[in-house]
């Protein structure tokens, strides 16, 4: 069990996190949704402990995470992988070489300045990325693939960690949709086969409510929304996306945004 209390950031009286209260069980695919800055990244952030929060609590199993500091904080990072939205790969490094760093926080510190890895972790890298539709990649440079590729790369990486958490930080926002089909059914397989908690950030309720058994919507730093995708009104939508409550409107601003915060045609169906 992952459990925030009282969690909040703040950058001086910029709120980037109010404080959020949430328990999350094992195993769940969890879809965070809201508008660009309305503090979805931050909260993956807080969790991974990549950033330190103002207030509040993280506990997990017991294990008081923000209390964690050294190697316990290595590791800790390790069992809750981040995968990012620009991949965060090394360009000029082969694709399992890329993969095998997710080996390092197991290492310790100074192996990431001449890292060797074992037989056993190859092949562990090799199985990953077969798993992810990746293997015939190996041995390819990571910056001669496309950008689906990559992040499937990228998850593989995550994959190595050995983690309980997978957190997901809008993990599609830049790919076609054809690319984040393959991402995204990635994902919910590794969390219906694996039992690993899926934590992802994501701009649009279409993709929410296909992968996802659980939403929570942020809307100007805080939750406004938790539950089942099923019991998002018309009215919570507008409210987490930040468009007017007349529907006239709502078709209008959900026609005119923009890719840094799209509307699903859904929403659409729900405001007529």
């Amino acid at each position: 069990m992952l459990q925030l209390s009282s969690l909040s950031k703040s950058y001086g009286a910029v709120h980037a996190l109010r404080p959020t209260n949430l328990q999350i069980p094992a195993g769940q695919m969890v879809g965070v949704i809201g508008r660009s800055g309305a503090g979805k990244s931050t909260l993956l952030r807080l969790l991974n402990r990549l950033t330190e929060p103002s207030h509040g609590r993280i506990d997990f199993d017991g294990t008081d995470v923000t209390a964690l500091q050294g190697r316990d904080l290595r590791m800790w990072r390790a069992s809750c992988a981040m995968i990012f939205q620009q991949f965060n790969l090394v360009p000029r490094l082969d694709v399992i070489t890329n993969v095998l760093l997710g080996r390092i926080a197991r290492h310790g510190p100074l192996s990431a300045l001449m890292p060797r890895f074992s037989i056993q972790e190859r092949a562990m890298a090799v199985l990953a990325l077969d798993r992810l539709g990746c293997a015939a990649f190996a041995f390819q440079r990571a910056e001669t693939l496309s950008g689906g590729q990559q992040q499937r790369v990228a998850i593989a990486r995550a994959l190595m960690q050995e983690p309980t958490i997978l957190l997901a930080d809008e993990p599609i926002a830049s790919l076609d949709p054809h690319s984040a089909s393959l991402v995204m059914d990635a994902l919910h397989r590794i969390n219906q086969e694996d039992g690993i908690t899926v934590v992802c950030n994501l701009h649009t309720l279409d993709t929410a409510r296909q992968y996802c058994t659980r939403v929570v919507g942020i809307a100007a730093g805080e939750v406004v929304f938790d539950g089942a995708p099923s019991e998002l009104t018309a009215s919570m939508v507008r409210h987490i996306y930040g468009v007017a409550d007349n529907a006239q409107n709502f078709r209008e601003s959900a026609t005119s945004t923009t890719l840094a915060s799209p509307i699903d045609s859904e929403l659409l169906a729900m405001a007529a």
